[in-house]
């Protein structure tokens, strides 16, 4: 053995020896003594859109440091760096679920003094589950000199609110932990919550659910190709109402805490191009991309449910990290949506419709056709297909390609016409069911339906209650179309009963005042 290996070899074996010291030493301290970990060996570096776990128990503490790139920054007017710290609990004991006094806190400082006295810096603590603070490197000035901020020192400890001071091990804290994830970043929160919820109930029936997330995009220009748009950008947790009241009381706040919770369904790893209606024994989300309402949105389709059952859900976003690149290291908790299911099956939900593509709501469930709602869709759309056709040669006859002086509007066109007429013979075709009683909606015996062609093609397997169209669509169509078809609606000035037989208007309530098929702008809301 030469020299150089003889050496090499015993600096191997101090090393691994020092470390083992080192680390028994940190597994036999005493309980409530403070094991500094920013040491050579165990530096705690916390890395840029890096989030590190941990968990915290009384009297012991995390020291994280982090080392602020001065080539990258957000800079606001008199300011320069800006840190963004952000944490989320995974788990704490259950005791603290209802505690206000004791809570993890976490402080931060550019002087280093800050890991032995907390008071040199500032303090923020968690919250339902949740932090957030922003660390602000004083103004510099071209000569001025920046080492002093060149890191961010963390400590992070259990903390009594009302005494004000660290939370010390004794027989009745012992028991006590917090189990967190801490986040640091130069471009933005690693974490977030957003008090909206972002999703909205379509419709649901007996056994499953349709729900939306907001605008993916406001630009109406870019909806038609919802291909540009990653899929993967929003998910959706399913969660049963008794763990939603648990979340209420814990960790609601809490994006991880949702991600790693007893959740009945995801739809993480679970996207289709297109959707197809089904059942399942068990809850499953389905996820896709669609354009409703003129604008692309994230859409969510739940099956497995049980009937007259409220569900919870709780959406979540990714967001970019430095790279500018969608990141699963963070990202944003939505306030939670709350949905109950059907009480039978006398509706159907169905989408996805060929002709009727507006179409996204409970249908009277057909007897011909019975549990498959793919066939429930496709009768439904052949019908209003098939009465669409004579409409349709008739407005060929209109001049719509003629200069515009000539045409029968210089504001409208025939699409416009046609779009308003297939939404509006969509909606008085297929009827929007539910099994709510509200002095809204008509019940309808299953024998005495809206026209014939439900009585005859669908023949509904019960009783239900019908959420009539909107008037709007009928206002739309006689604006749209040109004066040669004669269009005109009832008014509440003119044939009100006919208005209230056949439709109803739209009222900002917590359910559907009436059923509207189309772009939602064109829609008139009556406030109360």
């Amino acid at each position: 053995m030469t020299n150089e290996m003889y050496w090499g070899l015993w600096a191997i074996t101090w090393i691994a020896t020092f470390l083992g010291t080192v680390r028994g030493y940190e597994d036999f301290v005493t309980p409530g003594e403070e094991v500094q970990r920013g040491s050579l060996l165990n530096s705690n570096l916390i890395q840029e859109w890096t989030p590190i776990e941990s968990v915290i128990t009384a009297g012991k503490r995390d020291y994280f440091t982090f080392a602020i790139n001065s080539t990258y920054a957000h800079t606001m007017s008199k300011l320069d760096m800006l840190i963004f710290i952000s944490g989320n609990l995974h788990s704490e004991t259950a005791r603290l679920f209802n505690s206000s006094g004791l809570q993890l806190a976490v402080w931060y400082s550019f002087d280093q003094e800050v890991t032995s006295d907390t008071s040199k810096g500032s303090r923020a603590v968690f919250s339902a589950g949740y932090m957030e603070a922003l660390a602000v490197t004083p103004l510099q000035n071209q000569d001025g000199n920046l080492t002093q901020y060149s890191n961010l020192y963390l400590v992070i400890e259990a903390y009594n609110l009302t005494s004000n001071s660290p939370l010390n091990l004794t027989s009745e804290t012992q028991d006590l932990f917090w189990n967190y994830t801490i986040g640091v970043s130069q471009y933005d929160l690693v974490f977030q919550w957003d008090v909206r919820s972002w999703i909205e109930l379509v419709d649901s029936d007996a056994d499953s659910a349709l729900l939306v997330t907001g605008n993916v995009t406001t630009s109406a220009a870019t909806s038609a190709n919802s291909s540009l748009y990653d899929v993967g950008l929003y998910e959706l947790y399913l969660y049963s109402y008794e763990d939603i009241v648990k979340f209420d009381k814990a960790l609601p706040h809490s994006l991880r805490a949702v991600q790693n919770g007893p959740y009945l369904a995801s739809s993480v790893n679970n996207s289709a191009v297109e959707i197809e209606l089904s059942s399942s024994n068990r809850p499953e989300i389905v996820k896709s991309l669609t354009v409703r309402g003129g604008s692309v949105k994230e859409q969510f389709y739940i099956t497995g449910l049980n009937h007259s059952t409220t569900y919870g859900v709780y959406l979540t976003k990714k967001i970019s990290d430095n790279t500018e690149l969608l990141s699963d290291s963070g990202g944003i908790l939505f306030s939670k949506s709350l949905f109950t299911t059907m009480a039978d099956d006398s509706c159907s939900l169905i989408f996805g419709l060929n002709f009727c593509d507006g179409v996204a709501y409970s249908v009277p469930t057909s007897e011909t056709a019975g549990t498959n709602k793919t066939v429930t869709s496709l009768i439904y759309d052949g019908i209003a297909s098939s009465l669409y056709g004579n409409f349709s040669k008739a407005l060929q006859m209109v001049p719509c390609d003629t200069e515009k002086d000539s045409r029968f509007s210089p504001l409208r066109t025939c699409n416009d016409c046609a779009n308003s007429y297939r939404n509006w013979l969509c909606a008085v075709t297929i009827p929007r069911c539910t099994t709510d009683n509200s002095s809204y909606y008509i019940h309808r015996d299953k024998t005495q339906n809206r026209n014939d062609f439900i009585d005859q093609l669908i023949q509904p397997i019960h009783d239900y209650y019908e959420i009539l169209p909107c008037i709007d669509m009928c206002y739309n169509l006689a604006a749209d179309c040109p004066p040669d078809f004669q269009f005109s609606c009832p008014s509440k000035t003119s044939h009100s009963e006919l208005l209230y037989l056949s439709y109803n208007v739209y009222e900002e309530k917590e359910f559907h005042t009436c059923n509207y098929v189309g772009n939602s702008r064109n829609l008139h809301i009556l406030h109360d």
